[in-house]
């Protein structure tokens, strides 16, 4: 029942936060759907070496896989502060402007 009843509360507050977003211009599609592509693309790289590694290998390939998760995620949010929305601004630009 508790797991019912926040998986409701998580669909309320995104579905807020998403028309919150829409209101202030900065809500983007292709920029959440990229979001989940990944995030899904980071689980996959993380769990991925503990069941495909053998034994002796698998703390180095997961160590690995980690700091390659790292480096993808400072990737990710470099590209998605840079991403245009469809007025033309930046999604920096426009968090900026929109604190002010």
């Amino acid at each position: 029942m508790w797991l019912i009843a926040f998986i409701v509360l998580q669909g309320l507050a995104i579905w807020s936060g998403i028309r919150q977003e829409e209101r202030a211009g900065l809500w983007s599609w292709s920029k959440i759907f990229f979001s989940l592509g990944f995030g899904a693309l980071e689980c996959l790289l993380m769990i991925a070496p503990l069941f495909l590694i053998p034994n002796p290998y698998r703390l180095p390939a997961c160590i690995a896989a980690w700091v390659l998760a790292a480096l993808y995620f400072v990737w990710l949010i470099i590209v998605m502060r840079r991403w245009n929305l469809r007025d033309g601004r930046k999604s920096l630009e426009a968090v900026r402007e929109q604190r002010r």
